[in-house]
């Protein structure tokens, strides 16, 4: 994908949560969200170490569409995920931005 169709479909999500949310979306927030989605256990209400926790299923996710990470299930029933032999090229931030993409063209958003 061109830097300027991922930037412009990258746009295109954020303008969609504003709709949804009425504000613009950090990074981080997506995350949580992806992780929310993606966790066996919903509360009310988090701890600021469960909502880190959340945030770091939602990158995990995130790498996993981008094929840096295997998902394995567990006991517990928390996804796990082990590292692929894939090699970083671009920088963190566009690859966990490419994964979101990835993640919500898949879920339909």
């Amino acid at each position: 994908m061109e830097n300027e169709d991922f930037e412009r479909e990258f746009k295109a999500l954020e303008y969609r949560f504003i709709q949804r949310f009425k504000k613009k979306p950090s990074l981080e927030g997506i995350l949580l969200l992806i992780g929310y989605q993606e966790s066996p256990v919903v509360k009310n209400s988090q701890s600021k170490e469960e909502k880190f926790d959340l945030i770091n299923l939602g990158v995990l996710v995130a790498l996993e569409s981008q094929g840096y990470f295997r998902r394995r299930t567990s006991e517990s029933g928390w996804p796990e995920f082990d590292p692929t032999d894939l090699q970083a090229s671009d920088e963190k931030e566009v690859i966990i931005r490419r994964g979101i993409l990835e993640y919500f063209r898949k879920s339909g958003l």
